[in-house]
C-alpha cells in the first residue's frame, strides 16, 4: 500500500532550486558550439539536402550560363580594344606625325621670311618710314 505524506511548501521550493541549479550547472553554452567547427563548405554541402535535386541543376544550369557569357562578353571587349588600338596607330599615328612635320616646315617658311625682310630692310633703310636715312652721294 502507498503511504502519502505532506510536504510543506518552503521545503519543495528548496528542493525545486536544487534541482533546477544542478541542471543549470550540467549544461553550459559550449556543448552548443559544435557547430563552430563546422567550414562554410561543410555548411554549403549540408544545403544540398534541403535543396531539391530540380531547383539545384537550373541554379547550375543559371550560373553555367552566366559564366558563358562574362567569358563571352570579356573575349569580345577584348578583341575589340585590340583591333581599335591596331587601327588608330596604323592609321592616326602617321597622319598626326605628318601634321607635325607640316607645321615645322611652315614654321621654317615663316622664319626664313621674316630673314629675308630683315636683310631687304637693312639693305634700303630709306624705304621705311622713320627709319634713319643715309646721306645720299653726289
Amino acid at each position: 500500500m502507498v503511504k502519502l505524506e505532506e510536504v510543506p511548501i518552503d521545503q519543495f521550493e528548496d528542493n525545486v532550486e536544487d534541482i533546477v541549479s544542478e541542471d543549470d550547472s550540467d549544461y553550459s553554452d559550449d556543448d552548443f558550439d559544435d557547430d563552430e567547427d563546422e567550414s562554410m563548405l561543410d555548411r554549403i554541402v549540408a544545403l544540398k539536402e534541403i535543396i531539391p535535386l530540380k531547383q539545384r541543376n537550373q541554379l547550375y544550369s543559371g550560373a553555367q550560363t552566366l559564366t558563358s557569357w562574362s567569358k563571352t562578353g570579356a573575349t569580345f571587349v577584348g578583341k575589340s580594344a585590340w583591333v581599335l588600338t591596331t587601327s588608330m596607330l596604323l592609321l592616326v599615328l602617321p597622319l598626326a606625325l605628318e601634321i607635325e612635320k607640316e607645321q615645322a616646315l611652315v614654321a621654317y617658311e615663316q622664319e626664313a621670311m621674316q630673314q629675308q625682310g630683315a636683310q631687304q630692310q637693312m639693305m634700303s633703310p630709306g624705304m621705311y618710314p622713320g627709319a634713319p636715312q643715309q646721306p645720299q652721294q653726289k
